[in-house]
């Protein structure tokens, strides 16, 4: 049984990585966490390690039809996985009922940020990098690279958000360049983790493998996919998935 959810959760993370760059962590961490009662920060760093596959494959289709550009980007990059490190240290020494909690919330939060502010494939004009834009960039990196580090998720969509309301990437390129960088934030988190907490083998391989063929798959098709209906049917499933999450929890 436990098998069966390893596979489910890593292929649907994986899809939803591949379709809009959403973190392969904000699916499987909490579906451990809650439904299997593993522990909430060893079920982030096998969410991470998923993650590193999934943000790999997508990565290298978003590359294919060059849908990746991080040259307004490198500094927001850097920035978040050093605060990664640092977060995924940190949280190590957090309650592990507050931690569970906190990403089931999350992940109910995401799906009304999806609803009610779709990310849209409005065309923007490239905007001008400057220092102050620069140094924004960075702050909000450190707090994108915090939170993705703690909570083992979110990095994914709030780089996609930051990318495409402030630097004026379109919808592809946003996606593309996000799930990129999630590869280092996934990586350096899921290492800090594993080393820290420890992890179990046979959820970290199913799950990896499963997060990789979901990815692979669906961030082939993601040009195809009409965005107005993906970020709906994203949003209501992150809504009703986060619900159950929380009412299993407290049942």
């Amino acid at each position: 049984m436990e098998i069966i959810i390893y596979i489910i959760g890593g292929v649907i993370a994986g899809i939803a990585t591949g379709l809009v760059g959403l973190s392969a962590a904000t699916i499987i961490a909490p579906l451990f966490a809650t439904m299997l009662g593993m522990d909430p920060y060893i079920a982030i760093g096998i969410a991470l390690t998923s993650d590193v596959f999934a943000s790999a494959t997508s990565a290298s289709n978003y590359i294919n039809n060059k849908n990746i550009d991080l040259k307004s980007a490198s500094g927001l990059a850097i920035s978040v996985v050093i605060f990664t490190i640092l977060a995924s240290y940190l949280s190590y020494s957090t309650n592990p009922k507050i931690l569970n909690t906190s990403i089931n919330i999350f992940v109910f939060i995401l799906g009304i940020r999806f609803l009610v502010y779709p990310v849209r494939s409005k065309i923007h004009s490239k905007v001008t990098m400057n220092k102050k834009l620069y140094v924004e960039t960075i702050i909000w990196g450190a707090i994108i690279g915090y939170m993705s580090g703690h909570f083992g998720a979110g990095g994914g969509l709030s780089l996609l958000a930051l990318l495409t309301m402030r630097l004026g990437y379109n919808l592809k390129k946003g996606v593309g360049t996000s799930v990129f960088i999630m590869i280092f934030i996934s990586m350096v988190g899921a290492i800090v983790h594993i080393i820290i907490g420890g992890t179990f083998i046979i959820p970290l391989i199913v799950t990896s493998i499963s997060a990789f063929i979901g990815a692979n798959i669906s961030s082939r098709y993601a040009n195809k996919i009409n965005e107005v209906k993906l970020n709906k049917v994203i949003g209501i499933f992150l809504l009703i998935y986060g619900i159950s999450l929380i009412i299993v929890y407290f049942w």
